[in-house]
C-alpha cells in the first residue's frame, strides 16, 4: 500500500513547511492543504496556490472564528457545541455556510480535545437549529502508542460512530468524511474505513 496511491483522499499538513515545500507538494497534485493554527492558515493565503482547500486540524478558540471561517473550507476540529454555534454565527454574518467535521476524543486522551464518543449524538441533535453550518463527519486521532492494536481499536470505534450518526436525519448534517490516520497510522486508518487522511511528514521527506 502506497501513500501515493490515496492522493486523492489526503490532506496535506502543511505544519512547519516553508513556501517552496508547499508549492511542490503542490505541484504534485495535493490541492487540499492543511494548518494546526489559525495564524498560519492565514499567512499561506500569500501564496495565493489557485484551486487550493485550506483545512484547519487543530484546536480552535473562540477567538480566531471569524478567520477560520474566512480562509477555511473545512474546520475539521470543531470540540464544543459553544464553537459550532460560534461559527453558525460568524458565518452567517459572512453569508456562507461553513462545513465542518466534529473532533471524537475516543483514545480518552487528556492531552486531546474533542466530544466524548457518548456525547456525539445528543450534540448533534441539540443544533439541529444552525443555519450556517453543516456537519459533514467527524476527526478521530489515534492514539499515541505502539500497539497497533490498540490503534485499531480507537479508528474501529471511529468507524461504529461515524455509520451510527448516518442514522440521524437533520438538514444541517451530512456523514461524508471519517478522517482518521496521519502518518505513523494510515494504514491502519485505512483499513477500519477512513476516507481522509491527514498527512505531513510522510509526504515530505
Amino acid at each position: 500500500m502506497k501513500l501515493a496511491d490515496f492522493k486523492d483522499i489526503t490532506v496535506a499538513v502543511t505544519k512547519n513547511r516553508t513556501d517552496e515545500e508547499i508549492r511542490s507538494i503542490y505541484e504534485k497534485g495535493y490541492h487540499v492543504l492543511a494548518e494546526n493554527r489559525v495564524q498560519e492558515l492565514e499567512k499561506r493565503q500569500q501564496l495565493a496556490l489557485p484551486d487550493v482547500q485550506w483545512h484547519l486540524i487543530g484546536h480552535l478558540q473562540s477567538n480566531k472564528v471569524r478567520k477560520a471561517v474566512t480562509y477555511c473550507t473545512l474546520i475539521q476540529s470543531v470540540d464544543s457545541e459553544r464553537l459550532l454555534r460560534l461559527i453558525d454565527r460568524e458565518a452567517g454574518r459572512q453569508n456562507r455556510v461553513m462545513s465542518v467535521l466534529l473532533q471524537v476524543n475516543i483514545a480518552q486522551e487528556d492531552t486531546k480535545f474533542g466530544f466524548e464518543r457518548e456525547e456525539v449524538s445528543n450534540v448533534i441533535r441539540k443544533v439541529s437549529d444552525l443555519e450556517n453550518v453543516r456537519i459533514e463527519g467527524i476527526m478521530v486521532i489515534g492514539p499515541h502508542v505502539d500497539d497497533e492494536e490498540r490503534i485499531r481499536d480507537v479508528f474501529r470505534q471511529g468507524r461504529q460512530l461515524f455509520e451510527e450518526l448516518k442514522n440521524i436525519q437533520q438538514n444541517n448534517l451530512e456523514m461524508k468524511y471519517l478522517s482518521m490516520g496521519m502518518s505513523a497510522d494510515w494504514q491502519i486508518a485505512l483499513q477500519c474505513g477512513s476516507n481522509m487522511l491527514r498527512i505531513g511528514r510522510s509526504l515530505f521527506e
